[in-house]
């Protein structure tokens, strides 16, 4: 039963679910720091709080998940990676918004916005995981005619990683 559906997806989350469980916890503590920065203490309405936060945090997000979860190097595939990630950094911004609006119309509290964020971007965690996988950043992209597409800069200060060849 090794070739079943659920083994795959199984080995797939023993090999990059650890790693990317913990980008995703830094990005929660990002976007949800961003939003109490924004909504709580500068007072800025919650709608706008929350579209700033996605919209900051998504970036690095992306970048770690691409080096450190996937262990992808060089340029950024503009159609095979950057618009298919932030396609669902686009959805969970609409999830997100959409339920930040409605919550803070029924609920009067400071920390509203951060449940309903929190719960949008629940509800796209796991697919996304496997989307990331599957689509994005898997073994299947690691072959010499995947990377000729767009040159995309790596972010000024981050840190390049030495190709393991290099290094050893």
């Amino acid at each position: 039963m090794s070739g079943s559906p659920f083994a795959g997806a199984l080995a797939k989350v023993r090999t990059h679910g650890l790693k990317y469980s913990a980008v995703s916890v830094v990005n929660v503590i990002v976007g949800q720091g961003l939003l109490i920065l924004f909504h709580s203490a500068a007072g800025i309405p919650a709608t706008a709080s929350n579209i700033l936060a996605v919209c900051i945090s998504a970036v690095p997000a992306y970048y770690l998940n691409r080096a450190w979860v996937w262990g992808k190097r060089g340029k950024s595939h503009f159609t095979k990676e950057i618009l298919p990630f932030w396609s669902f950094a686009f959805l969970g911004l609409i999830m997100s918004t959409v339920a930040v609006n409605w919550a803070t119309s029924h609920f009067d509290s400071k920390l509203i916005p951060n449940i309903a964020n929190l719960m949008a971007f629940g509800l796209l965690w796991t697919l996304k995981f496997f989307v990331l996988d599957t689509v994005l950043f898997g073994a299947h992209h690691h072959h010499p005619d995947y990377e000729h597409d767009i040159d995309v800069p790596e972010p000024v200060g981050y840190p390049p990683v030495a190709d393991d060849a290099a290094a050893g």
